[in-house]
């Protein structure tokens, strides 16, 4: 009896272990942002919908400009904050899907906004691939306050 209570009991150990290593257990491994975009500008544009497929439900980190907050939820969450990306090509625009009525109150056009949420589904503006929409379930987000001005 006691060996079959430590088998399960080291079993357990690894996994819980193997979670808390990983920091995920439905979400996947995190996405490293820097990597993450540097990695979808260098793909051909005939391949970033497969290194995007790749990415779906991480955990994706990222910053934007406010371009609106409304009450067009989805996901199961109340509001979508509508982000530009800051790159040129390809040119993403973030939904973010959010249940904070404070994001409503607090930001305007303009504001730059750093967030960390799943990463749930990406479309593509045009046969290009030089323009893509992302939906992100947001965890977390804060204004970041312009060092410049």
């Amino acid at each position: 009896m006691t060996r079959t209570a430590a088998a399960v009991c080291s079993i357990w150990g690894l996994l819980a272990a193997s979670i808390a290593v990983n920091g995920q257990t439905q979400a996947g491994s995190p996405v490293l942002a820097d990597d993450f975009y540097a990695g979808l500008r260098a793909s051909p544009a005939i391949r970033r919908d497969f290194f995007l497929d790749g990415h779906l439900n991480k955990i994706l980190s990222g910053r934007g400009r406010v371009v609106s907050v409304d009450a067009t939820g989805r996901y199961k969450r109340r509001y979508r904050i509508v982000l530009e990306g800051p790159f040129v090509s390809p040119k993403i625009t973030f939904y973010l899907f959010a249940d904070g009525d404070d994001y409503r109150s607090l930001l305007s056009e303009g504001d730059l906004f750093e967030f960390k949420g799943q990463f749930v589904v990406y479309t593509p503006l045009d046969s290009r691939r030089e323009a893509y929409i992302f939906d992100v379930v947001m965890e977390e987000g804060a204004v970041v306050v312009d060092e410049g001005g």
